[in-house]
């Protein structure tokens, strides 16, 4: 399949050598069949194989191929809905659990990484770096450390208020105020760390079979036949870890699930007037509804995300869209060009929480990671492994939020209305508090 099988990214350009892993041609037997070679498949085939679990894992395209591999490579607890939000709906124990399972996701990665011995994925050559500054670009007034402080007391986290003199000591620009510090959180080489898994699965006695893609499934007694073009797999337990993608196998989850566009740019190498700008070398993202997120990679280029859409079709001037979101932001980065720009298409839920849990007898879903980071997707996987093994607590905490219908094409014209009505609040927001600000000094 050659380099053309990746999407052309600045990841795919710098990935590990990775041999084919040839298509299911047979009928096999497993413990567990595994859909999809993102995270969240990877997660779970590794977790349970190394529990000595016969696993199978089939990827319509390659390792990584997708979202997993083409996203903006941050690890850190949290999830997309506010942890106000969940401590509202579910209750503070719940939610702290809840909270306590995505740092168990990160442990996960680091754990691995360092298994793996593989330091270079999250610092190495390329220079990945540890910590994240989610940042405001509209002051919150004079109650924000202590309200964050208590935050964190209240979740056990380990995040801590930045005031805007220390964001703007690290961060050259004027569009940012407060900021939210987390050491916990790092940052990796997303496509290598999915390759690195795959073949530690494989090192532990799994199988994965990549451009095979499944078409069919169906229950005869205790066991599930997962069928593909040219192959079956029969196994007692079933991982569905692809997000709407999944409508053949099982339209419920792909009802369930909104197909949503992100986009990365990485720049050509700056220069030094990078590290002037950005004194930073941890992940950086701003807490608008749909915001940017970014950081320094390779010594001196900036790899940067953002916008959201559900129209996922590639815009034709992506790489100037791009390049024109950076310079809003840093417009003393003038000259800057764009050496890779690429779409990446996740799955969201309505209720902005991943699906976890299992669906029916035997059969388990593992989906729904779009805007919630790396670490969640590892979070997700060892709530289903325990599940399989024996441990129905941890995918429990994710019951409350299930599978319901995403309304199809109409879902996705409510959604993009939705999103269009808080990019629109965040605009109005920033521009009163700039005038509000300058009447102020005049």
């Amino acid at each position: 399949m050659g380099d053309s099988a990746y999407p052309a990214s600045w990841y795919a350009a710098t990935r590990d050598a990775s041999a084919d892993r040839p298509p299911l041609a047979a009928r096999i037997e497993a413990d567990i069949a595994v859909v999809g070679g993102g995270f969240a498949g990877l997660h779970s085939a590794r977790l349970l194989a190394l529990q000595g679990k016969r696993v199978a894992l089939v990827e319509r395209r390659r390792i990584g191929w997708g979202a997993s591999g083409r996203n903006g490579g941050f690890v850190g607890p949290g999830f997309a809905a506010r942890s106000g939000a969940l401590i509202d709906k579910l209750g503070l124990e719940h939610a702290r659990r809840l909270y306590a399972q995505s740092q168990r996701g990160v442990a996960i990665v680091r754990e691995a990484i360092d298994g793996l011995g593989r330091p270079d994925i999250c610092m190495g050559p390329l220079l990945m770096g540890s910590g994240k500054l989610s940042v405001s670009r509209t002051d919150q007034g004079p109650g924000f450390a202590d309200r964050t402080r208590a935050l964190a007391q209240k979740l056990g986290a380990t995040f801590e208020p930045w005031d805007s003199a220390r964001v703007r000591a690290l961060l050259d620009t004027s569009r940012y105020h407060q900021g939210i510090h987390d050491p916990s959180s790092f940052h990796i080489h997303p496509l290598n760390f999915a390759l690195a898994l795959a073949a530690d699965i494989e090192a532990a006695g799994g199988a994965i079979h990549e451009e095979t893609e499944a078409v069919e499934l169906s229950r005869e007694g205790t066991v599930w036949r997962l069928r593909t073009p040219r192959g079956e797999i029969a196994a007692p337990h079933v991982v569905l870890a692809g997000n709407a993608d999944l409508g053949r196998v099982q339209p419920r989850i792909a009802r369930a699930v909104l197909p949503v566009a992100t986009y990365v740019a990485v720049t050509e190498k700056v220069g030094p007037g990078l590290a002037e700008a950005i004194r930073w070398a941890g992940a950086i993202s701003d807490t608008r509804r749909a915001g940017d997120y970014y950081r320094v990679i390779d010594g001196d280029r900036l790899l940067w995300g953002g916008r959201i859409t559900t129209d996922t079709r590639e815009p034709p001037r992506l790489r100037e869209m791009m390049r024109g979101d950076i310079l809003s932001v840093y417009p003393q980065l003038g000259d800057i060009r764009i050496a890779y720009a690429w779409p990446g298409i996740m799955g969201y839920a309505p209720h902005k929480m991943p699906q976890v849990g299992e669906i029916e007898p035997g059969l388990w879903i593992c989906s729904a990671f779009g805007g919630h980071g790396l670490a969640q997707t590892a979070a997700g996987a060892d709530a289903v492994a325990a599940g399989i093994l024996g441990d129905d607590a941890r995918w429990r905490l994710f019951a409350p939020f299930g599978t319901r219908w995403a309304g199809g094409p109409f879902g996705r014209t409510a959604t993009q209305l939705v999103y269009w009505n808080l990019q629109a609040r965040d605009w109005w927001d920033e521009k009163r508090q700039a005038e509000n600000a300058e009447t102020l000094r005049t």
